[in-house]
């Protein structure tokens, strides 16, 4: 996909068409087996896409602290980063009500106890909230104008020396940049059959004197 392949879609859309078929999904994701039910009206509706398979293999966690699964679709990310730290708090945040409602099930589904699911327009709920981590598997088909805004948010919502890692396919490369622009740093952490994970790391300039 290249950059002027982006165009809006409504999986990243706070009015979505109403669900017309629902999907059972199993995977086991870095050691971690996970039972998930998805629907039409999100993303990768009937397998969890390579993409984010690329991204959770690539991801360096903390043991403890706070992670932000930011567009988390029907919560694959989230969900597997939750089992496999469970000292960690994970916070899975979707525009859509239709992957909302399939995040909260599908915690349920996964006996997960350290996530909450939040309805938020990107960043709008999360006033105040600092992250260790926040990761995305970044909407696309929501354009720029979305992405960006999520880019500059989480240089907002991290913790000193915490990180944004996003995954893309290879021919993006607004995103990176943009990424590079907002943090003055950006590095590729992963490269698999085609995908790419991009980290930047937030830091602070040391104070004079």
């Amino acid at each position: 996909m290249r950059d002027n392949d982006i165009y809006e879609s409504h999986y990243f859309s706070s009015s979505p068409a109403p669900p017309k078929r629902s999907f059972f999904i199993r995977a086991n994701i870095r050691g971690q087996f996970l039972e998930l039910i998805s629907s039409s009206g999100v993303f990768s509706k009937d397998k969890v896409d390579l993409g984010t398979v690329v991204l959770i293999e690539s991801l360096d966690l903390p043991e403890r602290g706070e992670v932000l699964d930011m567009g988390c679709g029907y919560g694959v990310v989230g969900i597997t980063i939750a089992k496999l730290c469970p000292r960690l708090k994970v916070t899975l945040v979707d525009v859509n009500p239709v992957a909302i409602k399939l995040v909260r099930e599908n915690v349920e589904r996964n006996s997960v106890q350290n996530a909450e699911v939040i309805r938020s327009d990107l960043y709008a709920l999360l006033e105040g909230r600092l992250f260790d981590l926040i990761v995305s598997n970044p909407p696309l088909a929501a354009g720029y104008r979305t992405i960006f805004p999520m880019i500059e948010g989480a240089f907002d919502h991290l913790k000193e020396g915490g990180s944004l890692q996003i995954v893309l396919r290879k021919g993006i490369n607004r995103i990176p940049a943009k990424m590079h622009e907002v943090f003055k740093n950006v590095e590729t952490v992963s490269r698999k059959s085609g995908y790419r994970v991009f980290r930047s790391v937030r830091k602070y300039a040391p104070e004079k004197g």
